[in-house]
């Protein structure tokens, strides 16, 4: 079973959810929630088929059972309009499969735009929205655990809706304190946030001077075989955020793969600096360490940063438990 970023049809009018929020603000009598609304709705299934929901449940080809477990109201699209999350579970007898939705007001509809499996037979305990971000609050197996044991792990889980449908982002916070470095142990790629100090492509240079925040990179890995490792790369390009994953290779080899950009509009921005940079990432062929100092290498071109606050570990064992969680790609 796989996750879909392909849109679905329209699921409700999206007035609801707008006259919800303006009674809301005026004090009238109390508006349908998310849920109540989406009770309603239709949602695409991850086969490509769609389920039409009365009362909070529904049927879909194959007589696989659907049901509403909880939804969330937030911008997902930075474009001020109230989008929607909700979570269904897919009922098929031996799986019960968890799967997240994004919903987009487009032309003033409520469309299920992407979808994505979480997990099998899991909890989840909360949902929302925040600053385009879907937060997920499940309870997991550990790891190893076979389905038919209770969950009993709490966790948090993160998404995004990119380009490339809902896709998980791994969140982590940078020291307030550096941790002292000696002469001869400088930041690691993984160990330190990076921000981008120069730019260059090609004929095409960006003018770094005109924007307003910074760009900035994390290499959060999981070691692997001496100096190579895999990992996930969380990016802010000034405006949209950038996810996906590495894997460095014999010392200084280093490719993206699975990159995607959060979908904000940003008129104030240098017109391309974000393509531009988003595109070369993706023919990074090597990079460097040099002191405080990381070039990213590409044919024609190179993109430099320099050392930025020191990154808080993960908890050991974290990426393993979350893993339970079943992704299913997007």
């Amino acid at each position: 079973m796989r996750g879909t970023s392909r849109a679905g049809r329209v699921v409700v009018p999206a007035g609801l959810l707008l006259a919800s929020l303006a009674a809301g603000a005026c004090g009238g009598e109390e508006a349908p929630s998310a849920m109540e609304v989406l009770r309603e709705g239709t949602f695409r299934t991850l086969e490509g088929g769609e389920v039409t929901l009365s009362g909070g449940t529904g049927v879909s080809d194959g007589n696989v059972r659907h049901g509403i477990l909880t939804a969330a109201e937030g911008d997902l699209d930075f474009d001020t309009e109230p989008d929607a999350a909700a979570v269904l579970v897919a009922d098929q007898g031996r799986e019960q499969f968890v799967i997240l939705h994004a919903l987009l007001v487009e032309g003033g509809q409520l469309v299920d735009a992407s979808a994505r499996l979480i997990g099998d037979r899991i909890e989840v305990r909360r949902l929302a929205i925040s600053e385009g971000m879907i937060r997920v609050d499940v309870r997991v197996r550990r790891p190893r655990e076979p389905v038919t044991v209770p969950p009993s792990v709490d966790l948090t889980r993160h998404f995004v809706l990119t380009n490339r449908g809902l896709v998980p982002i791994l969140l982590t916070d940078v020291a307030e304190t550096a941790a002292p470095e000696t002469a001869s142990e400088g930041p690691a790629l993984h160990t330190h946030e990076w921000e981008l100090e120069s730019f260059e492509a090609g004929d095409w240079s960006a003018d770094l001077d005109a924007l307003d925040d910074p760009v900035r990179l994390k290499f959060l890995a999981a070691l692997s075989d001496g100096t190579d490792m895999t990992g996930e790369l969380s990016g802010f390009a000034g405006c949209n955020r950038i996810v996906g994953s590495f894997r460095t290779q014999q010392a200084e080899a280093l490719r993206f793969y699975g990159l995607a950009t959060t979908r904000k509009r940003c008129p104030d921005r240098p017109a391309d600096i974000e393509q531009r940079l988003f595109e070369a990432l993706g023919s990074v062929k090597a990079y460097q360490l040099s002191g405080d100092r990381l070039v990213l290498a590409l044919i024609g071109g190179a993109i430099r940063f320099r050392a930025g606050g020191t990154l808080i570990p993960y908890p050991a064992g974290a990426a393993d438990v979350e893993g339970t969680a079943e992704d299913g790609p997007s």
